[in-house]
């Protein structure tokens, strides 16, 4: 298969995918490697298709989503807190990023969309540290909302945690 062709296929499976697809479940089903599968994504990245990368694979915005940025301070202890209330009302916690003195910003992936997948992310996290203790807990969150009423309910429900930065 040539790779204009794979790389339209790629698209197509992503754009109609409401799950992440594993790299290297895109690797087996062209007959190629999985770091084919990286260059790829990285061309169709470099095109300018909104795919997103995370430890479950890569998805694409399917344009009916908002992408909300928010700022929050909190300490290492209200994470999971943070993250429940805005998956309870409907949100994907994309990422978090930070302003590194040295490094400027730096950002992780969080992908977490379920209270299970918040309980996961905090287990796997108790062998680390967060990135948000660089800023005495200040940091930003990219958020994947359906409207409005679900980010207004993320802005609610962070401001009575006093963890929202205004």
């Amino acid at each position: 298969m040539r790779k204009q062709e794979r790389l339209k296929k790629i698209l197509n499976i992503l754009s109609t995918s409401k799950y992440s697809i594993p790299g290297q479940q895109l690797a087996e089903r062209f007959g190629v490697t999985r770091q084919v599968i990286v260059k790829d994504i990285a061309i169709l990245k470099a095109q300018g298709y909104d795919i997103q990368s995370s430890p479950k694979g890569y998805s694409m915005n399917k344009n009916n989503k908002l992408i909300k940025l928010i700022a929050v301070k909190h300490t290492p202890e209200q994470i999971e807190d943070e993250l429940k209330a805005i998956v309870n009302c409907g949100g994907r916690v994309i990422d978090v990023s930070v302003e590194h003195p040295v490094y400027g910003e730096l950002s992780g992936r969080i992908d977490v969309d379920s209270i299970e997948e918040v309980e996961t992310f905090i287990a796997k996290l108790k062998t680390s540290k967060p990135l948000s203790i660089i800023n005495n807990g200040v940091h930003l969150h990219r958020i994947e909302v359906e409207n409005e009423d679900q980010f207004n309910c993320i802005k609610r429900e962070l401001k009575k945690r006093k963890i929202l930065l205004d």
